[in-house]
């Protein structure tokens, strides 16, 4: 998207060298180019399947960094579902202008020079891990949540990864208008629709029939798909736009938490609320998405 590659360049990288990357044909990857393509591929295309085994090639190189490129990466897919289930314009220019590439190429570097002329550096994190950590156990507490709370240990020299966690627990049980009930059916239909493989990710599958599960799915598998009609299906379900609103963080939060907790070794229901908190509400049914058009 011209408005990722305006403030890569604004940040001193070259668009073109990772499109090389991705592509595989760049010429002479360092260690880390290599590390951290493979580490943004896999959880893309197949993040049902990450461990923390994953994240060792980065770990090797950059050390306890390494959460902090993890954060990140958990970040982008946070932020891209957002732009996608929210309608958010993915491009500066209409369409028919980014056709003429000359035009494009000029709007990708006067917003480069816009991106550069502000502070682009990273903020210093001044909490320490004992207070973010008291603060998550608050929330946890309040949710009578009773996940494996030693393993945010990981967290001791990179308190900033525990923020995420906190703000996101804040979000599901603060500020979101979203029942319990209907939070745990996206979180179990957010685990339910990760790719496994890349067909998943790229393909076309059924989609189920409710429209809030299709949200759900789609918003997994390929958020970009996300179409006016799926929004406005949720409208007629009585949904008001804060709600759907709502809804897009919590399909965003999961799948954040999705990649965050396997490749940093966490316990899923720090984030996850439980299965039976849902009792008689329907979640993803695989039979229910017999018949229905594919996405």
């Amino acid at each position: 998207m011209d408005g990722h590659e305006a403030f890569l360049q604004a940040a001193g990288g070259q668009a073109s060298r990772v499109v090389e990357l991705l592509e595989g044909r760049a010429a002479q990857p360092t260690p880390f180019e290599h590390a951290i393509v493979e580490l943004t591929r896999l959880a893309t295309e197949a993040p049902a399947r990450l461990t923390p085994s994953d994240v060792e090639p980065l770990r090797a190189l950059k050390g306890e960094a390494a959460t902090d490129y993890v954060l990140v990466l958990g970040a982008f897919h946070f932020i891209n579902r957002i732009a996608d289930l929210l309608e958010v314009p993915s491009e500066g220019l209409p369409a028919g202008l980014r056709r003429v590439e000359f035009v494009r190429r000029l709007f990708v570097r006067v917003a480069a020079r816009l991106f550069g002329s502000m502070d682009l550096a990273n903020r210093r994190f001044d909490s320490s891990y004992d207070t973010v950590r008291g603060d998550v156990d608050t929330l946890l507490d309040a949710a009578d949540c009773r996940a494996d709370r030693a393993t945010l240990d990981v967290f001791a020299r990179r308190p900033q990864g525990l923020e995420v966690l906190r703000h996101a627990l804040e979000e599901r049980q603060v500020r979101s208008g979203l029942s319990a009930q209907l939070l745990a059916r996206v979180h179990a239909g957010v685990e339910a629709a990760l790719p496994t493989a890349p067909d998943d990710a790229f393909g076309f599958h059924p989609r189920p029939s409710n429209p809030v599960d299709a949200f759900v799915f789609v918003g997994t598998r390929y958020a970009q798909r996300t179409t006016a009609d799926m929004v406005n299906a949720l409208r007629a379900e009585s949904m008001s736009d804060l709600e759907i609103m709502d809804l897009a963080i919590a399909v965003a939060d999961a799948n954040q938490w999705a990649r965050m907790y396997r490749l940093l070794g966490l316990d899923p229901a720090l984030y996850y609320l439980p299965v039976d908190v849902h009792a008689g509400e329907s979640g993803i049914d695989e039979a229910e998405a017999a018949g229905v058009a594919t996405g």
